[in-house]
């Protein structure tokens, strides 16, 4: 009785995360929001996404990071239960490896954005002949800037480039997220060894 509840829980989580994501894949496009299949997945998904967007510390400049943390909990809440259902009981270990797998998908996301991003702006940099002023490049290199070059004048001394602060803050993201990933498949593993 408990299992199948569970099951139809973890079944309407999952759900939910789906429109979820439709709602934010509206986003994108304006104009599927006035419709009225766009305004009836936002009056279901609004309350819950809304929540996450009201949270300042989410947005980093002009980005806004909230619906990843959002999707994290809700698929955190989905694992759970479905770890409950397959398990047939509620154990600390295996909520708390789960907690320790959400946290580490949501940073993991914002990390490889960032890595995305610094690897085309690079890559844009080294190509580009032309060095007019461009809006969208001078917003990202002033969100980018101060980032980059705190990260690497820590393994460069004296004036580098802003292409060369980008490149060594790229190899230091994607070394740290290898580095991290081997870490935390660690940790989990030792969570789930919890006997409790």
């Amino acid at each position: 009785m408990i299992s199948s509840i569970l099951s139809l829980l973890s079944a309407a989580v999952s759900i939910y995360t789906i429109l979820c994501l439709i709602d934010i894949f509206m986003s994108w496009l304006p104009g599927i929001k006035f419709t009225s299949f766009g305004r009836f997945i936002s009056a279901i998904t609004e309350p819950y996404m809304g929540f996450f967007s009201r949270l300042r510390f989410l947005r980093f400049g002009h980005v806004d990071f909230s619906p990843i943390l959002s999707i994290g909990i809700l698929s955190l809440v989905s694992s759970i239960l479905s770890s409950i259902t397959a398990t047939g009981r509620i154990w600390f270990g295996g909520i708390l490896a789960s907690v320790v797998s959400m946290l580490w998908s949501v940073v993991s996301s914002v990390l490889s954005i960032f890595c995305i991003v610094i690897l085309i702006r690079w890559i844009v940099l080294l190509f580009s002949k032309n060095n007019s002023y461009n809006p969208m490049w001078s917003n990202l290199d002033g969100m980018l800037g101060k980032f980059t070059y705190k990260i690497s004048r820590t393994f460069t001394k004296g004036q580098i480039s802003y292409k060369t602060s980008l490149l060594i803050t790229w190899i230091t993201m994607a070394v740290a997220l290898f580095l991290c990933q081997f870490l935390v498949s660690i940790l989990f593993n030792l969570c789930r060894a919890i006997p409790f």
